[in-house]
């Protein structure tokens, strides 16, 4: 009989096991609670707790994909995303976000790399959100499908059935004697003869067919100059599953901004109310932790309020060895390919074009097939009877970009940093474009030098003696 110490107990166990309530109670102190429980008990209660106590020790698993989601909610209700909500759900600006996971776990080598790589396809996804704002077009198609002839049972002929006489049979005969043998060669070398045995013949004929399906076709091409990334998110659990996030916004008054800088040549204005209290090298350079998580190109603004284009590249390095030379090798590659991702920023943000087309079809069908299946003389007839839904989609979303002569445009620092969970090794760089660099590049590559008259030259008479010598002072430190 179950006391009333081992219903408690049990009770106890089992909500552990269900729900945070009772979080706070360990395995311990529930084993301790067994112990001091009523000896009475039966087989079966005992297993029951013990089944609870199990589960209760498991921890519950985390769906990142919710995850990331609660961080997006939080910024865009009590954090500065909630300024680019409210003036979205306004119509002044344009505001989404998309996430993607990371398609490796932290074992493989290019972890780094698909971490990036799942970045770059969440902003896709995001644009794809606002090319299909701008306008899409939709085609759809839908059917169905009402089908019913029992007249279709399939069957066997005569001639198919091979119909028994005495040359078939003594073929038959010859046949089972080949057969043998060669199931008896087949299990010498150590296989199984059944592998080999041909399947019984067999026929197939629609009886009855109810369906319905439908298709749906979406396509939109614009431009997405000036649309640009504001926010990145991450989330992962202890099995190595990692999510990425980004928030992408897209309004007139920034897409003006992009049009002048294009065309400015470097005439731009500063905001003094908008400048920085530091040099934007030592901001960005004082966590190099945080640059983990900044990805694509962001507008800012200098100490003198110049507005600046901060663009962030980064890759990892797959090397693990201890061999100096190869590692240094990978490193400089990781460079090279954040350089690249850093120089991409600036051509998608100064001129690009994206389209997003997404093909899908829904089935649910319902069939009823006939079957006869004849093995020698032997024919069985049967139906069978099969219900499915069929889902097919196919997305893809391309993004073009280009950019003639970005003039002014420097690296600022490049960064290692290893990873804080699985210490792979991130390179990164952040580029720099500023209206006053480019201001400068431009006298430089314009530059002509002045003609001057030719002095004339005096011959002087040749010394030989002993000596040193050294090139002349003609520029000093004030010239760079």
């Amino acid at each position: 009989m179950t006391t009333p110490i081992r219903q408690s107990l049990l009770a106890l166990a089992i909500a552990a096991a269900s729900g945070p309530l009772f979080a706070d109670v360990t395995q311990n102190q529930a084993e301790t609670m067994l112990a001091q429980a009523s000896p009475v008990q039966s087989a079966s209660e005992v297993a029951q707790v013990e089944q609870a106590l199990v589960a209760a020790s498991q921890p519950e698993p985390i769906d990142i994909g919710l995850q990331i989601e609660e961080q997006i909610d939080n910024w865009e209700t009590s954090g500065k995303g909630q300024v680019f909500k409210r003036r979205s759900e306004a119509g002044s600006l344009f505001y989404v976000t998309a996430q993607a996971a990371v398609m490796q776990g932290p074992d493989s080598r290019d972890w780094g790399n698909a971490r990036e790589m799942a970045y770059k396809e969440a902003t896709l996804k995001a644009q794809a959100k606002y090319l299909e704002y701008l306008g899409t077009n939709v085609t759809a198609s839908s059917a169905s499908k009402l089908f019913d002839d029992q007249s279709q049972m399939p069957s066997f002929s005569a001639e198919e059935l091979r119909s028994s006489n005495n040359l078939i049979a003594l073929l038959d005969k010859a046949v089972l004697l080949a057969g043998a043998k060669l199931d008896s060669a087949l299990q010498e070398m150590g296989m199984d003869p059944s592998e080999f045995k041909a399947a019984p013949k067999e026929k197939r004929a629609t009886l009855f067919q109810r369906s319905v399906r439908e298709s749906v076709t979406t396509t939109a091409t614009h431009s997405l100059t000036g649309v640009i990334p504001v926010k990145t998110f991450e989330a992962y659990d202890g099995e190595g599953n990692h999510v990425v996030a980004v928030a992408i916004v897209a309004s007139n008054k920034f897409r003006q901004f992009v049009a002048d800088v294009a065309r400015s040549k470097g005439d731009i204005a500063a905001k003094p109310e908008k400048a920085s209290t530091q040099p934007l090298s030592t901001l960005l350079r004082n966590d190099k932790m945080a640059l983990l998580n900044e990805f694509g190109i962001r507008r800012m603004y200098d100490q003198s309020g110049y507005p600046v284009l901060i663009s962030f590249g980064q890759s990892s390095n797959p090397y693990r060895g201890k061999d100096f030379q190869r590692k240094a090798d990978q490193r400089e590659l990781s460079y090279a390919a954040a350089k690249s991702g850093a120089y991409a920023n600036f051509a998608y943000l100064f001129k690009s074009t994206g389209t997003s087309k997404d093909i899908s079809s829904k089935e649910m069908k319902k069939k009823v097939e006939g079957v006869v299946r004849a093995e020698g003389t032997s024919v069985e007839e049967g139906e069978e009877t099969t219900v499915e839904f069929i889902r097919a989609i196919n997305r893809e979303v391309s993004v073009r970009g280009k950019v003639n002569n970005l003039t002014g445009t420097r690296e600022l620092f490049r960064w290692t940093a290893k990873h804080p969970m699985y210490g792979h090794e991130i390179n990164g760089v952040v580029y720099m474009w500023h209206p006053v660099s480019e201001q400068r590049a431009r006298e430089l590559k314009n530059f002509k030098p002045a003609r001057q008259a030719a002095k004339p030259q005096h011959k002087q008479a040749q010394q030989h003696s002993s000596g040193s010598s050294q090139s002349r002072d003609l520029m000093s430190a004030d010239d760079f």
